[in-house]
């Protein structure tokens, strides 16, 4: 996109977010009789203007801001005997209070609307079906099993993953009891969430519950380690995907471990899809290719009288699909295809374990075993590198990085209806405004006691461009954003900082508690004083902005 797009999206996310505020005012004004003289999108000199019902509306040259401008809202300012009634100043306390936090309060409204409008949008949800359960996990010892759906929690129904997955979030340490259905009959189970110490929204601590449990089910692809398998003799390779066997179609990797247990010696035909590139002249496409297996498990011999029978068809689950080059695995020589064992003597029983394993000891040398096909055992210790990415609002997030990556093949129950989409919308916007409103505020307080660096901050060649990369990607990216912007926005101004709205808060403050107001010398000093903290704090977010985009 060009300079211009970018600037666009800009102006009128900036736009947006004055107006909303500057109405705010503006609105609660007329309403409680405040006379009006001007309503100004941006700083400095007026580029449009009109004037009607005695106040001025202007478009002026510099779009990072606005303002209102109230009768009498300067002490010092003369007023004609006509007007008097209609200060900012003669009107009583509270409508005072309601006129500035208007502002404000219409800044995180506007997420509110947002959020609404994106939720109602939803038709379905994904239901609270489980699909995997982590052993040594409070879930595999209160005995919840994969296909396991939760109908309620201490009494309260449970409608979706999301609910299911908050509320044990929300609960460390703290028994719950679970209805669950389990094929056609219920039962309950009591669980007990482990405290797990996680980077929340804007990346602060926070504690949550843990159960080990995932909506995704694996699916039936297959691992082929004996290359002298049955499996592997009849033409099956890592990361097959099986669609039916002996013609019932197979969804789930439970459902073809049953099929192939149940057979015995029996022949087994397998219907199977296999991935592909495809090199078309602009792009290079995934596709997946048909094809039939005849498997025909081999005997085992256990002991005298008895055996069993294999067939050398393991799960996909803990194949590695993917290395990064140069990283930890790539360097002790993992390879695609490979199937990962142990880690640190302990087996590895699902890529989920492994990734939590290694998150919760990112400074640790582990020992980790795996197989190549074909049978050849390795072992090798490695320890994981911290690596600054930077995605694409050039935010540096640390990730450590192991390197190895699973095929992912997964997939969750079918999602049901939403039974009352206001009642839902609803809840998710207040819920979500609420999330970040608490989150910013955290944020805003971390700055002050110094833990969060001013060099987080950015100004307005930032807001430039996470405005003109959330308009690249979409309409939804850009309304996110400009929830994400009002809500700070609205924060920002309730902080008692003179020349904010929060300021003229703490001297209506005063004026309650001393019974009159602060004098003009005492309101100019301290406009003053807050007029050169914000110009300090623009200063720093200015300099950031120009590290972060002209000098790195």
């Amino acid at each position: 996109m060009t300079l211009g797009f970018w600037v666009a999206a800009a102006v009128l996310l900036l736009g947006v977010l004055i107006l909303v505020h500057e109405l705010g005012h503006f609105l609660f004004a007329k309403i409680f009789g405040v006379k009006v003289l001007r309503f100004s999108l941006g700083f400095g000199p007026k580029l449009l203007a009109f004037n009607a019902g005695g106040t001025e509306y202007r478009l002026s040259l510099v779009p990072l801001g606005g303002y209102v401008r109230l009768l009498g809202e300067d002490p010092g300012e003369t007023v004609p005997e006509i007007d008097e009634d209609r200060t900012l100043l003669s009107k009583p306390l509270w409508q005072r209070y309601a006129v500035v936090v208007a502002g404000p309060a219409f800044n995180l409204l506007l997420p509110i609307f947002i959020y609404f409008v994106h939720f109602f949008g939803h038709a379905t949800v994904l239901p609270p079906t489980i699909g995997t359960v982590l052993p040594h996990m409070p879930a595999a010892e209160a005995g919840l099993l994969p296909g396991d759906h939760v109908e309620a929690i201490d009494g309260e129904p449970i409608a979706s993953w999301e609910e299911l997955e908050n509320t044990i979030a929300e609960n460390p340490d703290e028994t719950l009891r679970l209805l669950i259905k389990r094929d056609t009959h219920r039962e309950e189970r009591d669980l007990r969430p482990i405290k797990l110490e996680r980077r929340g929204a804007f990346r602060f601590r926070e504690t949550v519950g843990l159960v080990g449990i995932s909506p995704r089910f694996h699916l039936p692809e297959t691992g082929i380690l004996d290359l002298s398998s049955p499996a592997a003799q009849a033409g099956l390779r890592t990361f097959d995907l099986v669609t039916s066997v002996n013609g019932k179609p197979v969804t789930y990797w439970a459902e073809l471990e049953r099929a192939v247990r149940n057979v015995g010696a029996s022949p087994l035909r397998l219907t199977y899809l296999r991935g592909a590139q495809s090199a078309l002249p602009f792009a290079h496409v995934g596709v997946q290719s048909p094809g039939t297996a005849v498997v025909i498990p081999r005997p085992v011999f256990l002991e005298a009288g008895k055996r069993n029978y294999e067939t050398g068809l393991l799960s996909s689950e803990l194949f590695v699909y993917a290395v990064e080059p140069g990283s930890p695995a790539d360097k002790i020589g993992i390879r695609h295809g490979d199937q990962l064992l142990t880690l640190d003597e302990e087996p590895i029983l699902h890529w989920a374990q492994l990734a939590q394993k290694l998150a919760s000891a990112p400074s640790r040398r582990f020992t980790i075993t795996w197989v190549s096909p074909g049978g050849t055992h390795h072992a090798s210790t490695f320890k994981q590198e911290l690596r600054p990415p930077v995605d694409a609002y050039r935010r540096g997030e640390d990730r450590l990085v192991f390197g190895a990556e699973s095929r992912r093949a997964w997939r969750t129950a079918d999602p049901v209806p939403i039974k009352n989409r206001f009642t839902y919308a609803v809840n998710h916007a207040f819920t979500r405004t609420g999330q970040l409103v608490v989150a910013m505020g955290q944020g805003f307080f971390e700055i002050v006691r110094g833990r969060v660096p001013l060099s987080s901050l950015g100004g307005p060649i930032t807001i430039g461009y996470v405005a003109g990369v959330a308009a690249e990607q979409g309409l939804d990216q850009y309304l996110w954003l400009l929830a994400l912007l009002s809500i700070n926005i609205g924060l920002l101004n309730f902080l008692p900082v003179p020349i904010l709205d929060g300021g003229l808060l703490v001297f209506f403050t005063i004026e309650l508690l001393k019974g009159r107001p602060p004098s003009r010398r005492a309101r100019e000093v301290a406009s003053y004083v807050g007029l050169a903290a914000v110009v300090v704090l623009m200063a720093f977010a200015l300099k950031n902005d120009v590290v972060r985009f002209l000098l790195e």
